[in-house]
């Protein structure tokens, strides 16, 4: 069998190499040339020193070019799994030759943002489910606000897109939207890490080849300070008719012994000393009772005049008094997946 062919079409001629192991030829290449003897030359040409690599720079051995042409024609032929499929756009991206693709029927297929909203679903989270497992802490609360990030800014940028077909740039695109709206640092940094903390599970648990995230820069810049109030202004606050004893009392005992929001509704009357408080708790109203931010118990200065106030709210608790009574108690019912329903008191 010759190792080409050449034959005409209008009034250049062009050339067939023979592919050996199809057994077929290639498709036609121009020689660029009118005269055949001339064509000839230049296939000559293209049999010593390589076929010029048609859209690419630089020239291609025949040998390489008959490999290639063997290659996509077993493709069309063979019986590919998507499991195959996988592979191969794994080669296609080690060699640096696409960024990201969604292989059919594949997880990588879901949409980005329904992966994002099962993410950071508490209850139905792989990620979730890990991290418990291996004993790291994530709260309900964490989750909620994260899936409200989800759809308040991920779901109208990205709408119906693979999370397979997410790339480097559509997140450096976002990322400059986020910044359009006059965010600041922290906050955008906080909402890109709903995303870029959800794709290096993906990458890690084989569900996209590579993570698109890797590397994405974050924002810089300084926060908004935030101003304390001088000693006249607080006497001034603290001297004002409140609408609610337990939110005055609940500032009070936040200024005077450093608590957080969270940790002021979770005292209940064990944790209050002669002259000291506990700090053994936190409260949210997606978690219930938890531990503190940190993990960490401890034990502040408590004012005599708040740890009188703080036991005369506990003793109107409607629901009783005891050792686990909370101090800032409510009416409402709270009910955790987690724990029996009962009243959890806490301040509305």
């Amino acid at each position: 069998m010759r190792r080409f062919s050449l034959y005409r079409r209008g009034r250049i001629y062009y050339c067939q190499l023979y592919n050996p192991k199809t057994r077929k030829y290639l498709s036609g290449r121009s020689t660029g040339e009118t005269n055949r003897n001339a064509a000839t030359l230049v296939v000559y040409d293209w049999l010593q020193n390589g076929v010029s690599d048609q859209g690419g720079a630089g020239r291609r051995s025949v040998d390489e070019t008959i490999d290639m042409d063997t290659i996509i024609e077993t493709l069309r032929k063979v019986g590919l799994t998507t499991k195959d499929a996988e592979r191969i756009v794994e080669v296609l991206k080690s060699r640096e030759l696409i960024e990201t693709v969604a292989v059919k029927d594949r997880p990588s297929s879901e949409g980005f943002v329904l992966f994002l909203q099962r993410f950071w679903d508490f209850e139905k989270s792989p990620y979730v489910a890990e991290k418990l497992a291996h004993g790291h802490r994530i709260g309900r609360r964490h989750c909620y606000d994260y899936t409200l990030w989800v759809n308040l800014h991920w779901k109208p940028f990205f709408a119906e897109k693979p999370l397979g077909e997410i790339r480097r740039t559509d997140l450096k695109a976002f990322s400059l939207h986020m910044a359009s709206k006059g965010l600041a640092p922290k906050t955008i940094n906080n909402i890109l890490s709903v995303g870029t903390v959800a794709l290096r599970w993906a990458k890690d648990n084989e569900i996209i080849v590579a993570n698109p995230a890797k590397g994405l820069a974050k924002f810089s810049g300084e926060a908004a300070k935030r101003g304390v109030l001088t000693e006249t202004e607080a006497l001034r606050l603290f001297a004002l008719d409140w609408a609610d004893e337990r939110a005055r009392l609940g500032n009070l005992v936040a200024m005077t012994a450093g608590l957080r929001a969270g940790e002021v509704l979770g005292l209940q009357t064990r944790d209050i000393g002669e002259d000291r408080l506990y700090v053994r708790h936190s409260w949210s109203d997606k978690d219930g009772l938890k531990c503190t931010k940190t993990g960490i118990e401890r034990t502040v200065p408590l004012l005599a005049s708040i740890r009188d106030a703080l036991l005369i709210l506990a003793r109107r608790n409607p629901h009783g008094i005891g050792p686990s009574t909370f101090i800032f108690w409510s009416t409402r019912v709270f009910s955790f997946p987690s724990i029996p329903a009962f009243f959890l008191l806490i301040s509305e």
